[in-house]
């Protein structure tokens, strides 16, 4: 196939933190693609032949068919290295993509299950309600653990990882998107540092125009 008459596709919704993190990642290289919008929820057998866990985002490249977003990140640091989003240093370079880890792993399973999915994704698609207990569990007990570590991580760094814009902050900054859907935020008293973090990656030229066009008003 000629690749000069083909633009690769992101198969996945928006407001999946998965998906953005991988929109976030091609912005921040200037990688041109193009975007379908496909739920995980009852896809198409068509969409679970390219990927069989029925998950978001799946990239389609000619022949190459690549259906997770660390996997699509990865192949992308390789073929497209500048800028490049992993640091070149073996020690800080296994730091970041543990913080990709902790962020897909658990920070968007817990905070954006707990709260966006909840309060966005139940009432919305399921029709069911929203599980008020879930919610305040997540937000009062499970977010202050998560924000204690990674201000500790943080300390007086700009950036989460060897003092530069890494894949680690593009992971890490992704589910508090979905928290801002779903109304909810950083209390900037208790956190003030990941508060103005996440204000400072959100505010990014690789973040900033995804941000505002999903959240209310942007």
């Amino acid at each position: 196939m000629n690749s000069e008459l083909s633009r690769p596709i992101l198969h996945g919704a928006n407001s999946s933190p998965y998906v953005r993190k991988v929109r976030v990642a091609l912005a921040f290289k200037g990688i041109e693609y193009d975007n379908t919008q496909q739920v995980p929820f009852g896809a198409p057998a068509e969409y679970v032949e390219k990927s069989p866990l029925s998950k978001v985002p799946c990239w389609e490249e000619d022949d190459l068919i690549l259906p997770d977003s660390s996997v699509i990140l990865s192949y992308l640091e390789h073929r497209y290295p500048e800028p490049p989003l992993l640091p070149a240093e073996p020690g800080p370079r296994a730091r970041a993509l543990w913080f990709e880890e902790y962020a897909d792993g658990y920070m968007m399973p817990t905070l954006v299950g707990g709260v966006f999915f909840q309060r966005v994704v139940m009432p919305l698609v399921f029709k069911q309600e929203t599980n008020e207990d879930v919610v305040h569990k997540t937000l009062n007990e499970l977010m202050p653990k998560i924000l204690d570590y990674l201000t500790q991580c943080l300390a007086d760094d700009e950036f989460m990882v060897g003092g530069a814009f890494s894949i680690a902050d593009i992971a890490l900054a992704s589910p508090f998107v979905n928290l801002a859907i779903a109304g909810e935020k950083i209390d900037a008293q208790r956190h003030p540092e990941m508060a103005a973090y996440i204000e400072r990656i959100f505010a990014l030229e690789c973040y900033a125009p995804i941000v505002a066009e999903e959240l209310p008003g942007g």
